[in-house]
């Protein structure tokens, strides 16, 4: 399933922007986060890639991991590849941890749990929160 998630905030006096999108495909022998982003980026859409801005990707690919540890320790049995569709992001606006953090959502809602979505926290840098784990997949 595809899925997005654009984190876009003020915090401080300070414009937080990242906005990934995420391919997540059920799979049976281990999980990868793959960048899927091509060459042929739209510069004038804010889209960016390996080349352009690796430390967002690194960010995006990170943010994708940490989700899916977290959805192994709630489902041992299935495992998820990623594919990291898009990355968007503005100069002034765009920090990696803003990056990792929208990332980490978009996959989330990619594998599409039937459970609360995490949150987005804000505390000198942009983190996330997931929901109890006493609730059942």
């Amino acid at each position: 399933m595809i899925s997005d998630y654009k984190l876009s905030s003020v915090k401080n006096g300070i414009g937080y922007f990242a906005r990934v999108v995420v391919e997540a495909m059920l799979f049976s022998e281990k999980e990868l986060v793959i960048n899927a982003i091509g060459h042929q980026i739209n510069r004038n859409e804010c889209e960016v890639n390996a080349e352009t801005h690796k430390d967002w990707i690194n960010a995006a690919i990170e943010g994708a991991n940490y989700t899916l540890k977290h959805i192994k320790q709630l489902d041992e049995i299935n495992k998820y590849d990623v594919k990291l569709i898009k990355v968007i992001g503005l100069e002034a606006d765009t920090t990696e941890d803003a990056v990792r953090t929208a990332a980490s959502i978009a996959t989330w809602r990619a594998i599409n749990l039937n459970c609360p979505e995490p949150e987005p926290v804000f505390d000198k840098n942009w983190y996330v929160v997931f929901p109890v784990r006493n609730q059942h997949l």
